[in-house]
Parts: structure tokens; C-alpha cells; sequence
């Protein structure tokens, strides 16, 4: 007995008999709880969905206040901008001390404004702005209040910046339009680098030299740096420096040393010097090529024409003249006989005026211009001086290419 009534199977006897003692709702007990939980949720649905209308609807109100501000801001400004481009003084005339025209007084309202100064086609808007006597005198009609808007109710200020905006607005400038008058006006100046191979040449004034001699043309360069200005569309203004090299050859013979004799024409009359040389003009013991070689400076300023082409490429011809200086040299000259050459240095000129002609076709890359086209170089002034009875006239043959920036780009 007292096995059946411990702690344990007491709590065994009590679960299985409150199985069965379990209190179950009714149907309709689930019906209410299930409608009252279905309305929170349609309640709950409701107030999101008012809420999102709502704020969509204030979003588009706000949205649609905008646009309406800025229209009428535009608007506005459209209009004040027509009367400042057509107004030059104010639209009504107004009396001496510049006072209200009309106020709220019936009896003001009998004075009408002077339309003299007021233009044809704003007669319409101000008489649709100013109503008639009859209405004023009823007292329902209002009166609108027509003031100096630039002496009586716009501060110095707001003069200051309407007088400012209507003389900019009677020359509108836009920025483009600035930078391109800017950029027409203020011509820039180019600058090119250029090299030239050339092939160099010399002509004398004695021909007899040329049956007797052996002369051919060697290789040379020149390379410089030149500024070009444009005083038009087609023409330009160049200037630089420039370095140069001329080389011929002579044939000739080594030989034993022998005395060559310079002729000179002086003003006493004909002179002679005498050099020792081993250069035999017609026989030696080996033959052997001699080279006249001359390495100059100079400025060539000139002026430069595009004959066609556009942006991208261009076909012009070109000119300059040259002043001269000879920074070294190596010159033979022949002898009096035409049997000997020898150096004579002290008959060689220093300085000299060469002339330059050139055709080129321009090419833009980007920001480089390319610049390639034959020229050739002339020589004015003898390479000697007068008292050496031959006349040596230099002159070059050469492929110029030059390159300089692209400032468009």
C-alpha cells in the first residue's frame, strides 16, 4: 500500500487523468479568434497601404509644386529678360515725385496713367490690369497698386544687378562664344623642330674648272627650330635658327709636295700667294677623294602660304632668307695652273645670305603636326671672298620633316 501511494506514482495517477479531463474549444471559439486575428491583419493592411498613398501622394504634390516654381521662375525671368531686351526706360510715366498711380481711392482711380510712353503692344495687358470706372466705383473691383519698380520699391541693389542683368542680357555672350572670339583674336604662336638630309652641290663661275676637275656631290643635313606666327588664315610669319652642313667631293692625287699658286685680284692689280701642297690635280702616286666641307649657322626668317587643305591635312609652299656664319670649314682650293689644290682658309667668306625654298604637305596626328616636303637651299654670295677670281655658289637638295605640337587639341 504504501509502494502504491509514493511521490511518483502519485504524479503518474494525476497525468493520466488529466488526459483526460483536457478542456477543448469550440468551433466557433476558433471562428472568432481566426476573424479577430484576420481583421488586425486587414487592419494592419490598411494603414500600410494609406500610408504609402499618402506619402506618394505628398512625394507628387511636392514634385508637381516644384516643377510649377521653376516654370514660373522661368517664366518670370523669360518675361523680365523680353521687357529688358525691348524696355530702354520704363514702361509708364509717372507723375514728378514718382508716386502711386491708382491706389484704393475711388476717386484715384479716375487718373489714369499717360500711355504716351507706354508701347503698342503692352496697351492690351495694362488695360486688362487697370479696371474700368464703373467697377472702381462700386468698390468690388480691385486696384492694383502700379509703382516704380526701379526707383520707389526695388532697393539700390536690386537696381544695381537689373541695370548690371540688362546690359548683359542686350550682348548675350555665351562662354563658347568667349573662348572662340578670345582664341580668334590672340593668334598663337607655333613652334617646329625639323631635320633635313641633303644632298649639296656646288656651282663655279669658271667653266674650264669643270672640264679639268673632278667633283661630285656628298651628303649633308640641316636641322633647326623655328617660330611660326599666323597673320591669317592662309599666312604665316616664320623665323628660327638653323644649323647646316655642305659637302662635295674632289678627286685628286697624292703626290710628292709641290708649290701651288692662288691667284688674287687685287685692287693694285693681280697678286699671287703660294702654299706647299701634295694634292696633284692630274697625276700621283694614289688617287684619293678630298672633301670641301662646310658647317654654318643661320636665321632663316621668311613667311609660310597654305595653298589648300583643311584641319587635318594642308598643302603650302614655304620661303626664307638666311644670314650666314661659317662655324668651320675644310675647303680646297685649285691653283692658278688648275694643277694643285691646297687650303687657304683666310679666303674663305664668313659670313653669307642663302636662300630657301620649300613645298610641304602638313598632316595632323592627334596633338602632333607633321610637316614633309622637298626644298631646296641657295647659296647668294660666293663661299670665298671676291679677290679669289672663282665664284663657288653652294646650293642643297634636301627631304624637310618637321614636327610641332598640335595647340587644338
Amino acid at each position: 500500500m504504501e509502494k502504491d501511494f509514493s511521490d511518483e506514482n502519485m504524479e503518474e495517477f494525476l497525468r493520466r487523468n488529466a488526459d483526460g479531463l483536457r478542456m477543448r474549444p469550440s468551433s466557433r471559439v476558433w471562428k472568432g479568434i481566426s476573424s479577430h486575428l484576420n481583421r488586425r491583419r486587414r487592419r494592419t493592411g490598411f494603414i500600410l497601404g494609406a500610408s504609402l498613398l499618402l506619402v506618394t501622394a505628398l512625394g507628387y504634390n511636392l514634385m508637381n509644386e516644384s516643377s510649377k516654381a521653376v516654370q514660373n521662375t522661368s517664366a518670370n525671368t523669360s518675361t523680365r529678360n523680353e521687357r529688358l531686351f525691348t524696355k530702354q526706360q520704363p514702361q509708364l510715366a509717372f507723375d514728378d515725385s514718382k508716386k502711386l498711380l491708382a491706389t484704393n481711392n475711388p476717386q484715384r482711380t479716375n487718373k489714369k496713367p499717360s500711355t504716351s510712353l507706354i508701347k503698342q503692344g503692352e496697351q492690351s495687358d495694362f488695360a486688362q490690369a487697370i479696371p474700368n470706372q464703373n467697377e472702381a466705383a462700386t468698390g468690388n473691383a480691385f486696384t492694383p497698386t502700379i509703382v516704380d519698380s526701379y526707383f520707389e520699391n526695388e532697393s539700390r541693389e536690386e537696381h544695381t544687378a537689373a541695370s548690371s542683368e540688362r546690359i548683359s542680357l542686350t550682348d548675350p555672350l555665351s562662354i563658347e562664344s568667349v573662348v572662340n572670339a578670345f582664341k580668334t583674336k590672340t593668334r598663337k604662336v607655333s613652334c617646329q623642330i625639323y631635320f633635313t638630309p641633303t644632298v649639296s652641290y656646288r656651282k663655279l663661275s669658271d667653266n674650264y674648272i669643270d672640264n679639268v676637275a673632278t667633283h661630285k656631290p656628298a651628303f649633308g643635313f640641316q636641322m633647326g627650330l623655328a617660330a611660326k606666327y599666323p597673320t591669317s588664315k592662309n599666312v604665316k610669319l616664320k623665323a628660327g635658327l638653323q644649323f647646316n652642313v655642305n659637302r662635295y667631293e674632289i678627286k685628286t692625287y697624292d703626290s710628292y709636295t709641290q708649290l701651288a699658286t692662288i691667284r688674287l685680284n687685287d685692287r693694285n692689280g693681280v697678286d699671287y700667294v703660294r702654299t706647299a701642297t701634295n694634292y696633284n690635280n692630274f697625276s700621283g702616286y694614289k688617287s684619293n677623294w678630298l672633301q670641301n666641307f662646310y658647317f654654318q649657322v643661320s636665321a632663316p626668317v621668311g613667311v609660310e602660304l597654305k595653298i589648300k587643305g583643311d584641319d587635318k591635312m594642308q598643302f603650302g609652299i614655304a620661303s626664307t632668307i638666311q644670314p650666314t656664319y661659317l662655324l668651320g670649314d675644310q675647303a680646297y682650293l685649285i691653283s692658278a695652273d688648275y694643277k694643285n689644290y691646297a687650303e687657304m682658309p683666310k679666303l674663305v667668306r664668313r659670313w653669307n645670305i642663302n636662300t630657301n625654298f620649300e613645298t610641304f604637305v602638313t598632316y595632323s596626328t592627334g596633338h602632333l603636326n607633321w610637316q614633309v616636303g622637298p626644298q631646296v637651299r641657295y647659296q647668294l654670295l660666293s663661299s670665298y671672298l671676291k679677290k679669289y677670281p672663282v665664284k663657288e655658289n653652294l646650293f642643297d637638295f634636301g627631304l624637310k620633316v618637321g614636327i610641332s605640337i598640335n595647340k587644338q587639341q
